[in-house]
């Protein structure tokens, strides 16, 4: 019996083409694409094509150099962060701590600012900027914005909302202590004149009266 000598047909499904990788550069960085994030249709994460665990991932290590005081590792993070994509409030939120454990205050309230406009249901941004107003003698506005916090979490489960309520209570104390301190300085008498001043100044004339 004659060999069969049929050539063998391969599998349609275990044919495979060529691949072809892309040149993402050319796709990423498409006139078009550019010109949607120069528009501000699209952020720097989205043209570079980040993705969200890819963030939260840079994200979860500037926090990491945050808690271990490498404050100048953390705000380059984040600052990269806020970069790539401008509409997220935490990574401001994030940068304003940064800046606040740096004792640049300034900066801390401008991120904060910034983050509270872009997210105004951040119990974070709110206590921080709180924190910020108390270093700068602001009682009244930090109140304000422990109270917000506050108001935030009414059934207290965050944690951060426990310190606003803890931070707004000093805060409060320490604006009624100055109220009291203003209200006992305008009910003190005015001191009186007893004439001892001037009776000394006479008797040093008389003495220098006599001397002559």
């Amino acid at each position: 019996m004659a060999e069969n000598s049929n050539p063998v047909i391969p599998n349609k499904g275990e044919a495979r083409k060529p691949e072809v990788t892309p040149d993402w550069d050319k796709v990423l960085y498409a006139p078009e694409r550019v010109e949607k994030w120069l528009r501000g249709e699209i952020t720097l994460q989205e043209l570079n094509a980040i993705s969200g665990p890819e963030m939260l991932e840079m994200a979860v290590i500037g926090f990491s150099m945050y808690e271990q005081g490498r404050y100048e590792e953390a705000k380059v993070i984040f600052q990269g962060l806020c970069t790539l994509d401008p509409k997220e409030g935490y990574y401001r939120t994030a940068l304003g701590a940064v800046f606040l454990a740096q004792e640049d205050l300034d900066n801390a309230l401008n991120m904060f600012n910034a983050a509270i406009a872009l997210n105004d249901k951040e119990i974070a941004s709110f206590v921080n900027r709180g924190e910020v107003y108390l270093r700068q003698g602001k009682i009244i506005e930090a109140a304000h914005d422990f109270k917000r916090a506050v108001d935030l979490d009414p059934e207290n489960k965050d944690p951060l909302s426990h310190r606003a309520r803890i931070l707004a209570a000093a805060a409060l104390e320490t604006l009624e202590q100055a109220q009291k301190l203003a209200e006992n300085k305008n009910k003190a008498p005015a001191k009186k004149d007893d004439g001892k001043a001037p009776a000394k100044s006479a008797a040093a004339k008389g003495a220098k009266a006599r001397k002559k």
